[in-house]
């Protein structure tokens, strides 16, 4: 994040970017709801089969 706000610092093609202030949290908040969703969902429907069965879905 912090690369990105340095980034945005520079005129892109003659444009200067902006960044809004609400941006930053939405953005992270989406990242860590789908990596939560996408680590979680797949290990809980492990946790419920039998390890072998687990090991065979893989």
């Amino acid at each position: 994040m912090v690369a990105a706000v340095i980034g945005a610092q520079f005129p892109i093609n003659g444009t200067q970017p902006v960044i809004l202030s609400y941006s930053i949290p939405l953005a992270l908040g989406v990242s860590v709801a789908i990596g939560i969703f996408f680590g979680v969902y797949p290990a809980a429907r492990a946790a419920a089969m039998r390890p072998i069965q687990a090991l065979r879905a893989i």
